[in-house]
């Protein structure tokens, strides 16, 4: 019997363990096209953000965890000489203490199949960004999505929003 108890306090241990996400940035390859390819692994929860104006970024989570910890979140921002870009997939990006997700400046960016929890904003699209966002849910965030300025574009499609305290979607015209 108490194999059986150091084998389950091991198994819980492995599956608790968290790591910094922005480790996982700077440690990062080129890959599938982009400066940085981030595969995560679902049974670790990953803490804090990363940002960059420099790298494009192809984050794919597979559905694993992204713990802000009430700090800020991944954050891209371009000019017009350089504009990179991220594709950010199924991860659950929560506990943000501004937001999830923010693209500024000038680029192209991507999120799909993602959830945005309890993130003071789930995703801020800034000016000169055409951001696409596919599928995704706004749960118990204060806004779900802004939007900020006029140049911003954003493509929304089959996303939901729930238990947001302020509206849904901040300044998102149609």
């Amino acid at each position: 019997m108490k194999n059986y108890s150091y084998f389950f306090i091991l198994v819980l241990l492995n599956s608790l363990r968290s790591e910094s996400l922005y480790e996982v940035y700077q440690n990062a390859e080129p890959g599938n096209g982009y400066d940085k390819y981030m595969v995560l692994d679902p049974n670790v929860v990953y803490t804090g953000g990363f940002g960059s104006s420099v790298y494009s970024v192809l984050l794919e989570c597979n559905g694993a965890v992204i713990d802000l910890q009430s700090g800020t979140g991944i954050w891209m921002s371009g000019d017009e000489s350089t504009s990179p870009s991220i594709v950010i997939k199924g991860c659950s990006i929560i506990n943000g203490g501004y937001y999830g997700v923010n693209f500024s400046g000038y680029g192209s960016h991507e999120v799909f199949d993602c959830n945005f929890i309890n993130d003071e904003w789930g995703i801020q699209a800034g000016e000169h960004t055409f951001t696409t966002i596919r599928n995704c849910n706004f749960i118990d965030n204060i806004y779900g999505l802004a939007i900020i300025g006029e140049d911003a574009e954003v493509n929304l499609a089959y996303c939901n929003g729930w238990g947001n305290t302020e509206t849904y979607m901040s300044n998102c015209l149609g």
